[in-house]
């Protein structure tokens, strides 16, 4: 008998697993993964429990069969931690666009006219897992409301290989990401959401590394959150965006950050502030039909090159390049 042989451990017999794994967290509240591989179609978690592993020693694989869905589905007060989570169990060709398949999912069906219903999901818990070949989000977020309590806290997750790393894409709102590295995805993060906040996030080696996208309406409350202490570095083999915002019309706030090899675009955006960034090379900045837009205390590590077209307001503000000069963009 081993020491986790108790009413919440299960370890994997090598089929689907997702009724056993379900049976356990609706009868017990908690389910605790042995090591190994846990073939799953996709874990519908009950409000208020509780998922978790032993590492990347355990491993949930999402069946190939499961053309559209998630691995693990969380609800209310859910927690999910300590654990891989599998879209293939080797590293997939990156789509051209963002899929269907998603490792953990929190959604529910708000809308402009339901967005804090009591059935919502709400306050749920990610820490750390690693997230790998998905064809969509690593993380996904979808219609979960404008509640400040229909929110997930992440901490300390590792998620590559995936169309998205993290990926909210419409009505979801509140959420908080520290220490997440999304890194060789497609999107490094889809913020199609208001009021979320990144600390200390890595955004690297993505194809794009940041999107905001309401550039056809189609996600009424965008933008207006922050991004503080994060890289985001080397994006499409340094060639590629960085930051691109389009139609973030509510405002957002970079602070402390890193960029280098990855160039910056927006759109149609207003009141957009980089504060206090180290940018290395690289750095082609497009501004275009923008409201007011301000860099403030920045340095630079080669002159960038700014292309500035029918903005109301474009600042540099106490902005130097590495010998000391002014940069005046």
């Amino acid at each position: 008998m081993n020491c986790f042989d108790n009413k919440h451990y299960l370890e994997s017999n090598g089929g689907d697993m997702t009724a056993a794994i379900e049976e356990k967290l609706n009868t017990t509240g908690a389910c605790l993964l042995g090591g190994g591989v846990y073939y799953v179609s996709g874990i519908r978690m009950p409000k208020g429990s509780t998922l978790m592993g032993m590492g990347n020693a355990t491993k949930i694989v999402l069946l190939p069969e499961v053309e559209a869905g998630a691995a693990v589905y969380i609800g209310g007060f859910c927690t999910v931690k300590d654990l891989a989570v599998l879209g293939a169990e080797e590293k997939i060709e990156l789509p051209e666009s963002v899929g269907d398949r998603h490792g953990i999912s929190f959604e529910s069906d708000a809308d402009k006219d339901n967005w804090d219903a009591p059935h919502h999901p709400r306050n749920s818990v990610i820490e750390g897992c690693f997230i790998s070949s998905f064809t969509g989000g690593g993380i996904h977020g979808k219609d979960t409301g404008y509640s400040i309590h229909c929110a997930m806290t992440v901490s300390n997750c590792h998620i590559i290989n995936c169309g998205a790393g993290i990926n909210l894409i419409h009505y979801s709102e509140y959420h908080q990401f520290t220490n997440v590295l999304c890194c060789e995805n497609l999107y490094g993060c889809i913020n199609n959401g208001g009021n979320n906040d990144f600390v200390n996030c890595g955004f690297n080696a993505n194809k794009i590394g940041y999107l905001i996208d309401n550039s056809k309406n189609q996600s009424n409350n965008n933008s207006h959150g922050s991004v503080v202490g994060c890289t985001f570095n080397h994006s499409d083999n340094n060639e590629g965006i960085g930051i691109i915002l389009l139609g973030a019309v509510n405002g957002y706030v970079f602070s402390g950050c890193q960029m280098f090899y990855s160039k910056i675009v927006l759109e149609n955006s207003r009141n957009i502030t980089f504060t206090g960034f180290n940018f290395g090379r690289n750095m082609d900045i497009s501004i275009k039909d923008c409201g007011l837009v301000v860099f403030n205390g920045n340095t630079f590590f080669g002159d960038p090159s700014v292309k500035s077209e029918n903005n109301v307001a474009v600042k540099f503000i106490n902005c130097y390049g590495k010998d000391g000069s002014e940069i005046n963009a």
